[in-house]
């Protein structure tokens, strides 16, 4: 098969996407759909058959994308035979994918060569006259004819439906040779279908002049580079005016230095066409960029997941840490010569979006209603329409139906709507759907107008736009229809979501939650769902996209609000926070509903979820925050956390808020994970501290209560974070016997303190008591069935770990070379454990020997955990020790002692706020090491000094670390010429050893004999020392191989070192 026209990335994750629709996996559904969109094409469309689901899918997506308006019918299509959140995000993806463009790669290589040798003066002149295409009426357009057919492709559809590039390609066949001719009519037969333009309205599409005479042949086709594309909304037919306005923003984005964004805010009030300049000014200019990205800005978390999502398209290795992957894509803007617009739209404050903005060139248009953003950017003014451009769409509009509006009724309506865009396009769709009028709609308007004065309704809002929105609610509310009634009611419940496209699979997710009929009954039913919200459509009272995402206007929400009496008000409110607590997936660690979390984020502010009345409400809050953190927003999950919390210290409604109840406790848990993964430790030891104390003294609570446990495990983690391992180990230790008591053994909960007791033991030292642990640990998951559970992986990877530990790194790598890859499959190349397990993989690789293998490993290893956590996290530190150790036995010294100096600088700088952090001096260990190997023998003979001492102090003189030292200082001692205090310190290393290590064939072990053998020849005992090297060098050819580095070291006898890779915490 040759190269995909959406490229082998996106061909698979479309497949992917496709998988997930309901019905699919099915032989006979997947028949059904090739021969529907065989149909609605109406060209050939064949692609190659396997029982394999996964490779049919990617052949069928495949020969959609080939085909005009391929990818586009599939997706409509499938949302129509599949209905379903999955089959909706397909549509949205592919959407993207597509972009604005109307045709398929290969369709608009079949036209460009079908041109190819016309004459530039015939295809100026055919293109002469098509709808808003003023870029093309220059004939050195035409000197790049792929670039014009790109320009020509978005252009916006006109009244008949028929492509602008379709009829260009008509009017040419009628002044072209016969042979040219049948040609370009094959070429619009072929690529008419997937366009929706039925064949027999071609006849009547519009035809230019006769041809004049051809002028000399014309420069050879460039082809365009594929557009990046995403978010932007489907362009409005009905856009009018603003050409001032258009104008001023390409001058003003024209206008800014290359190296700096100077951001253009247009602001205005609601309802004046902000968002629908800017959007018809992408598609005037799309042409003139490679990136347009489109970014709903008024949640900083939905900012983060779009720059994410533009990271992955710019081929840039995305995180999990979601602001450090917008800082890639920032840093990757500022370098490329790609054109590239990004829009943030509806942009709150200013300082919410701080450090979200790109720093460096590209355009930049911000839309907002904030006035703050005038000194951030050039503020460009949108006011509402002049009267010519009212009248203007009004006109416009009555052309889409049967609606007559004379001259005089346009201007006086125009007068009524105080000329406010929003109002007026409310107006024309009302008239169109209801036939109405426009006479009859001015007399009502009157009507309503009149009353909300008598009234004393506030006028924060335009009183047209009030007027319309209480008249549109009335004839609804007693309409005898119930879809009517419920439409009603669905609009009550829109006023109190986000103001962003809605999915309507949240709606139906919701279906069951306490809502008023009809609006209850419709939600459980997809057709009823879809006629209900194409009445709000048609009514203008909300906008369906393509993926039947339902939008209504941010204006329109605030006057819905305030439209209702308090008591109802707060009665609408309650229930979309019951339609949200209903919709809630429930597990947020739960990765496929992970779509579902991220919509649900949306509402949580506009319905107050915080403080909703609800107990299940607020636990969407929690639920919300906990996804956050897995996605990578950590510091999303602290704000909303944090502010939950705050929110609920103060409740005294129920036991279960208030400064010691234990949502309130829950949810600053969730600030500590947050702070502990952001590397603010010791605030998320103290945070987590005062929650378990709170648990635990709690008389609804107290010590044996399932969340105080659970909470508890943190506490572990904490003190070893802290070096404080013997503490961590007791603690663990109590925790575990609990949790067998509370929670039974084989239990998750328990499984987990079991696996945090596994790591207590790894930080003594003590990996035979670990490794039966987490051997335990896998055969209950292996036991549980299920395939390939993340946790009986990761319970692998700890194992490998343990191997590692005592010494037997053939196992280690085997165990870690087969699942390793199996886990990332999972859980992506960048979750913890997968990165966790990386670095595993690369310090076993180098004590298996495979040094330039450990060293490709560990370089993408710690480039990848620093993306993700940042330099300061633990992981991070850990990550930059052992890629010195390994850059320092390829031998690149000066660049291992760099790193390992920022180690040793972050552990003192972060962690030795208490004393000297175990870490601190272990990262020394590994520094004099370096330093040895430099020829610094005094600097090393110093660090071996105070590391020796400093980690007696904190754990003990039969600590793996401490005996490390010691054997440092050893050699140090040696290269010193204090031979008889070289050999004292050797024999008591390699006896400490022996004991550590509880086997006389771990490798430290054997190195440690040869030292000991070098320190009793240097003193003159060679009959003693005989035994040792010799135990030393077998040892080590059965445990390692005779082609390692180390036993080639031993066999050279130089001296052995050994330096120290801590496990994770």
């Amino acid at each position: 098969m040759s190269e995909s026209p959406v490229g082998r990335g996106r061909l698979e994750s479309l497949a992917e996407a496709l998988a997930r629709a309901p019905g699919i996996a099915d032989q006979g559904s997947r028949d059904a759909l090739v021969v529907e969109v065989r149909t609605a094409l109406r060209r050939p469309f064949d692609p190659a058959r396997s029982p394999d689901v996964r490779i049919d899918l990617v052949n069928i997506v495949d020969a959609s994308a080939r085909a005009s308006g391929g990818l586009r019918t599939l997706a409509r299509i499938l949302r129509q035979r599949h209905p379903g959140s999955a089959s909706a995000r397909f549509s949205e993806y592919a959407v993207d994918v597509v972009g604005p463009a109307h045709l398929s790669p290969p369709d608009r290589e079949a036209l460009r060569a079908a041109i190819a040798t016309l004459p530039i003066e015939l295809l100026f002149e055919a293109a002469t006259g098509l709808p808003g295409a003023r870029e093309l009426d220059s004939v050195s357009v035409w000197l790049d004819r792929a670039a014009a057919i790109r320009q020509m492709e978005r252009l916006a559809l006109p009244e008949d439906g028929v492509p602008q590039v379709v009829s260009f390609a008509n009017r040419l066949a009628a002044r072209v040779d016969d042979d040219t001719a049948e040609r370009l009519r094959g070429w619009i037969s072929t690529v008419a279908g997937g366009l929706g333009v039925d064949p027999a309205t071609l006849a009547t599409v519009r035809t230019a002049a006769a041809p004049a005479e051809p002028p000399p042949g014309a420069a050879p086709a460039v082809e365009a580079p594929d557009l990046i594309w995403s978010g932007v909304p489907i362009r409005n037919r009905n856009f009018t005016g603003r050409e001032e306005l258009l104008d001023r923003l390409a001058v003003a984005l024209r206008s800014d230095e290359p190296a700096a964004v100077l951001p253009q805010a247009l602001h205005g009030l609601g309802g004046v066409g902000k968002t629908q300049l800017v959007t018809e000014y992408v598609y005037q200019n799309v042409d003139k960029y490679d990136v347009v990205w489109w970014i709903a800005a008024e949640e900083t978390s939905a900012v983060l997941t779009s720059l994410n999502e533009l990271a992955g398209r710019l081929h840039l290795p995305v995180s999990d840490n979601r602001q450090k992957t917008a800082g890639l894509v920032f840093a990757e803007l500022a370098r490329t010569d790609l054109a590239w617009l990004l829009v943030y739209d509806n942009a709150v404050a200013p300082e919410e979006l701080r450090g979200l903005l790109p720093p460096q060139r590209g355009h930049v248009v911000i839309t907002t209603r904030d006035r703050r953003w005038e000194t951030v950017g050039k503020p460009i003014e949108v006011d509402v329409f002049k009267r010519d451009e009212s009248v203007r769409l009004l006109r416009n509009r009555a052309r889409d139906g049967n609606l007559r509006i004379e001259p005089g009724e346009a201007e006086e309506l125009a007068e009524k709507l105080g000329d406010l865009p929003l109002a007026l396009e409310q107006a024309a769709a009302w008239c169109l759907a209801t036939a109405m009028p426009i006479r009859e709609y001015i007399d009502l308007l009157d009507e309503h107008v009149e009353d909300l004065m008598n009234e004393g309704k506030p006028s924060e809002y335009p009183r047209t736009v009030v007027a319309f929105v209480s008249f549109a609610l009335e004839r609804l509310r007693t309409s005898p229809d119930d879809n009517d009634k419920a439409a009603a009611q669905l609009l009550g419940l829109f006023a109190f979501l986000g103001g962003e496209p809605v999915q309507q699979s949240l709606l139906r997710k919701g279906r069951n939650a306490d809502l008023p009929d009809p609006l209850r009954r419709k939600l459980g039913q997809s057709i009823a769902i879809d006629q209900i919200v194409g009445k709000l459509s048609d009514l203008g009272l909300a906008k369906v996209d393509p993926s039947r995402r339902v939008q209504v206007h941010r204006l329109v929400q605030l006057v819905i609000r305030d439209a209702y009496p308090e008591a109802e008000r707060a009665e609408i409110q309650r229930q979309v926070q019951d339609l949200l607590a209903t919709a809630n997936p429930g597990d947020p660690d739960e990765v496929s509903e992970h779509d579902l979390q991220r919509e649900l984020g949306a509402h949580l502010k506009p319905a107050d979820m915080i403080n909703a009345g609800d107990v299940d409400a607020r636990g969407v809050v929690l639920d919300h925050a906990r996804y956050l953190w897995i996605a990578g927003d950590y510091e999303g999950s602290r704000k909303l956390a944090v502010r939950a919390a705050s929110a609920w210290t103060g409740d005294t409604s129920d036991p279960r808020f208030g400064p010691d109840g234990e949502m309130t406790l829950l949810a600053r848990a969730q600030v500590a994970n947050a702070l502990r993964t952001l590397g603010r430790s010791r605030e998320a030891s103290a945070e987590t501290r005062d929650i378990y104390d709170r648990f635990q003294n709690s008389p609804l609570l107290g010590p044996r209560n399932p969340l105080t446990l659970v909470t508890g495990n943190q506490i572990g983690a904490d003190l070893r974070i802290a070096g404080r391992y013997r503490d961590a180990y007791d603690f663990d230790l109590r925790s575990v016997d609990l949790h067998r008591s509370i929670f039974r053994p084989g239990n998750t909960y328990t499984l987990r303190a079991e696996a945090n007791l596994a790591v207590d033991h790894r930080m003594l030292g003590q990996f035979a008591s670990a490794l039966e642990l987490d051997e335990s640990i896998a055969h209950t998951w292996e036991d549980a069935g299920g395939g390939d559970d993340e946790r009986k992986l990761s319970a692998y990877m700890n194992m490998a770990r343990d191997y590692y530990g005592m010494g037997s790194y053939q196992a280690g790598l085997g165990l870690i070379t087969r699942w390793r890859t199996r886990l990332q499959q999972l859980v992506g190349p960048d979750h913890p454990r997968v990165l966790l397990a990386g670095r595993t993989y690369a310090i076993t690789l180098r004590k298996a020997g495979h040094l330039v293998e450990a060293a490709d490993v560990m370089r993408e290893n710690h480039q990848r955990v620093h993306l993700k956590f940042g330099p300061v996290h633990e992981f991070s530190v850990a990550a930059t020790m052992s890629y010195a150790n390994v850059l320092r036995e390829a031998g690149e010294l000066d660049e291992a002692l760099a790193r390992i100096e920022d180690a040793v600088r972050i552990y003192r700088e972060y962690f030795d706020a208490d004393g000297p952090h175990p870490l601190t001096l272990v990262a020394q260990v590994n520094e004099a090491i370096i330093r040895r190997a430099r020829g610094e023998f005094e600097v090393a003979h110093d660090l071996g000094r105070r590391n020796h001492r400093g980690l007696v102090d904190v754990l003990g003189e039969n600590h793996p670390y401490t005996i490390c030292a010691g054997t440092s200082l050893a050699s140090d001692l040696a290269l010193a010429g204090d031979p008889a205090a070289a050999l004292d310190l050797s024999r008591q290393m390699y006896e400490l050893s022996q004991d550590a290590y509880g086997s006389g064939d771990h490798p430290y072990v054997l190195m440690r004999a040869a030292n000991l053998s070098y320190d009793l020849a240097a003193m003159g005992f060679d009959e003693e020392a005989t035994p040792y090297y010799e135990r030393s060098v077998e040892g080590l050819r059965r445990a390692l191989g005779v082609d390692h580095p180390e036993f080639e070291a031993v066999l050279a006898k130089r001296r052995m070192e050994g330096d120290i890779e801590p496990p994770p915490t």
